[in-house]
């Protein structure tokens, strides 16, 4: 029974960890305004293209999220999807190129 607690431990740590990396990355995204401008300047790809790759990469999940973020000295989409099993996916889109950074 013990090691049964043990995993439950690890993964609600694993968890928690992940939630604050989550709204780390989230922290410096751009109010609306500032994202359209950006879009209309035409420094970064429309909304709709990187939520479009993002479902590519994340098949049969629902997007509950889809944010323009400072990251160093670029803009990236974080866009996070709600997958059948209840886990978020949290996927990062480079803004000027549109390529996936990252999945988490």
């Amino acid at each position: 029974m013990r090691p049964v607690w043990l995993v439950i431990g690890l993964w609600a740590m694993m968890e928690a960890a992940y939630a604050q990396s989550a709204s780390a990355a989230l922290k410096n995204c751009l109010p609306p305004r500032e994202m359209q401008e950006a879009v209309a300047s035409k420094g970064v790809v429309a909304p709709a293209a990187a939520v479009i790759t993002a479902r590519r990469q994340v098949p049969d999940a629902d997007v509950v999220r889809a944010s323009l973020c400072r990251s160093s000295d670029a803009l990236v989409y974080v866009i996070m999807a709600l997958q059948k099993d209840g886990r978020i996916v949290q996927v990062m889109i480079d803004g000027s190129s549109g390529r996936v950074r990252s999945v988490k």
